[in-house]
């Protein structure tokens, strides 16, 4: 049996059970289980040593792979793709290898809020047999330990 994979928080905020989220793709767990977070601060960490497998140029997004071969999403907002890049800055590109606490991306929180956009920001793992547990909810900050896969 591997040992568990524990996974930091990527923003300081509020963590919620994934079925509060508004997106049903999401909240009905069709994206992978995980958690959705309520950021406070606009810059998005890597919650693991990873790969990034993919990183939209729309900055709204960023995929990782782990060592183990875990993937996991890491999206910003709802529909934020709509905003075709607006408000997003990566800091990574697809290929990338990245350290837990590393800069993924930044967003302006109140540009997406302003557009009429949810913050909402789904931590899903997308491929993994293994068993997912949410070490807390409520107030988290980024870096925090977050998930557990064991």
């Amino acid at each position: 049996m591997a040992a568990p994979t524990v996974f930091a928080s990527p923003v300081s905020g509020t963590a919620l059970p994934l079925s509060q989220c508004e997106d049903p793709c999401f909240a009905q767990g069709r994206m992978g289980r995980g958690v959705l977070l309520m950021p406070s601060t606009s810059t998005l960490l890597s919650p693991a040593d990873a790969q990034v497998y993919f990183a939209f140029t729309t900055g709204h997004a960023v995929g990782l792979q782990t060592p183990r071969g875990e993937q996991l999403i890491l999206h910003v907002g709802l529909d934020t793709h709509r905003l075709q890049g607006q408000g997003f800055h990566l800091h990574v590109s697809t290929g990338d290898t990245v350290a837990r606490g590393a800069p993924l991306l930044t967003f302006d929180p109140h540009l997406l809020t302003q557009a009429g956009f949810s913050l909402a920001m789904p931590f899903v793992f997308c491929n993994s047999p293994r068993r997912l547990r949410v070490l807390k909810l409520g107030s988290v900050s980024a870096g925090e330990d977050l998930v557990m896969l064991y």
